[in-house]
């Protein structure tokens, strides 16, 4: 069916990862072809940015496969309703392309990349630095109590800090430091201090304010493991960077009767980097179906859509195809 109608039947935030290929507008196959301006292919573009808002998960990713010439007047459009990751670039490293340009007559560098937009729902600041900024550091022992004291005494951050002089001579920033929570003061440090004030103020012992930080310190770790858990997942240990050099697999895709085919291997390293084991990845243009069989190779669910029964036909004979095989390690 038509992605349009199939994605509003599905729950809200409901999918973990999104990889959408959609038609990148007069370039290439008989559905790139079907608007009459660029400006309807746009809104068509801003139609499905909706539709993924609304599936994708707080902690999901998306990825947008867009033309070079076109990329930029999608993003402009998703960067609205998602935070922008990365713009990557897949390098394809067995072109054929410069076979098509004359050296003579060419005026241009031989096109031989895609481009690749990386969506997250995250905001600036993520759920840990949060807890960190609004329950963590406003009750660190320390820090609450060395600014108190310090104001009681009538000391500045500059006349403390003198007491601490860098190798050079000049003022470090420990003093600020400390009463940001950022760090925490060592005992002889904070006897120094004690003495300078002449032992009238800095009272309460080291030990029971470190008692007080340990015990922080576990509520912060607890709810850093449970944010861990949930957070968006990315798991890079192929170390992959923005220009990704993947084949474009003819032994492969030259099975499959459909014009725009991504290879195998990159859409495998994107599944497994962005999401785990039991997620839902939803594809909205399934094409030939190499995100849904990769998907279900790698123990993910997945749901994928297309508008013309003879590629989801495709699509789910490839699935069948690649789970038959089975997943050689786990």
């Amino acid at each position: 069916m038509d992605n349009r109608q199939g994605l509003a039947l599905l729950p809200e935030k409901c999918a973990n990862l999104i990889i959408a290929d959609p038609p990148y507008f007069e370039v290439k196959g008989e559905f790139d072809f079907v608007w009459k301006s660029f400006q309807e292919y746009l809104d068509f573009m801003e139609e499905q940015a909706k539709l993924y808002k609304r599936i994708l998960a707080e902690n999901g990713t998306l990825f947008v496969w867009g033309y070079a010439k076109n990329i930029a007047y999608v993003q402009v459009i998703f960067d609205k309703y998602f935070n922008l990751e990365n713009c990557i670039t897949w390098v394809k490293k067995d072109s054929m392309q410069y076979q098509y340009y004359s050296v003579d007559t060419a005026r241009i560098f031989t096109p031989n990349n895609e481009r690749l937009l990386m969506y997250s729902n995250e905001v600036e600041m993520t759920g840990l630095e949060m807890v960190m900024e609004k329950h963590i550091k406003p009750l660190h022992p320390f820090a609450k109590y060395l600014t108190s004291e310090f104001e009681r005494a009538g000391v500045t951050n500059r006349e403390i800090a003198a007491l601490f002089p860098s190798r050079t001579g000049g003022l470090t920033g420990c003093v600020s430091n400390w009463l940001n929570g950022d760090n925490v003061i060592t005992e002889e440090q904070y006897n120094t201090i004690k003495k300078h004030l002449n032992g009238e103020y800095l009272r309460k012992e080291y030990e029971d304010l470190r008692k007080e930080y340990e015990y922080l310190r576990k509520e912060y770790e607890d709810l850093r493991k449970e944010y861990e858990d949930q957070r968006r997942p990315f798991n890079n240990t192929m170390k992959l960077t923005d220009c990704m050099d993947f084949s474009q697999e003819g032994h492969i895709t030259k099975q499959y009767d459909h014009d725009t085919k991504k290879p195998e291997k990159m859409t495998t390293a994107l599944i497994l980097i962005c999401s785990r084991p039991g997620d839902l990845v939803v594809i909205p243009f399934a094409g030939s179906g190499t995100e849904c069989a990769m998907a279900a190779k790698e123990r993910r669910q997945f749901i994928g859509f297309d508008i013309k029964r003879e590629y989801a036909e495709m699509a789910n004979n490839r699935v069948n195809e690649a789970t038959r095989q089975g997943v050689l390690f786990l």
